[in-house]
């Protein structure tokens, strides 16, 4: 549980936090202004997680591998959700295991970006080194390889565009 908020980077202001979320390397972490960090969330700082304002994670999302996550305003993510900001290759035939001497391993480790008014559907997996456009989609269950394009629709694994969504008219 996270029960120290002050250990992180930055919090904003009328930030809810369920009890039950947890925050590892809290002290790379900023959360924006009105952002809400449900029970079961699991965030892993890495090189760096910064969270836009007005931003929602719901249970069960998993922010993991030790890169770096940025999310702009109003990013909705939704239950069962995966970050993934790093992962392990067999590149050089090397070993697949967080447990092994590190020079046995090779890791890659990036960045996720989600831009403004960005939506991730329930149970999709985001890999590292990838950009969703402002206002794009990813449908549920979508696997996201490779940037996306702003206000589109995508769905399938991995993911396609299957349409564009209208733009947000500001007030």
């Amino acid at each position: 549980m996270l029960t120290d908020l002050q250990k992180l980077k930055s919090l904003g202001k009328s930030v809810k936090i369920f009890p039950l979320a947890k925050i590892v390397m809290p002290e790379v972490v900023e959360i924006g202004d009105g952002t809400q960090i449900d029970d079961f969330v699991f965030i892993y700082g890495g090189q760096g997680v910064k969270i836009g304002r007005l931003n929602h994670f719901a249970s069960f999302i998993s922010v993991v591998g030790g890169g770096e996550l940025i999310t702009e305003d109003y990013v909705g993510i939704a239950t069962g959700s995966r970050l993934i900001t790093g992962t392990h290759h067999y590149g050089d035939g090397r070993r697949i295991s967080p447990l092994i001497p590190p020079e046995e391993q090779y890791v890659i480790r990036g960045k996720i970006v989600l831009k403004k008014d960005v939506f991730i559907g329930a149970n999709a997996i985001i890999h590292p080194n990838v950009t969703i456009g402002e206002g794009a989609i990813v449908g549920s269950g979508g696997i996201v390889l490779k940037d996306i394009e702003p206000w589109t629709i995508n769905v399938g694994a991995p993911v396609r565009v299957v349409g564009t969504r209208p733009r947000i008219r500001e007030k």
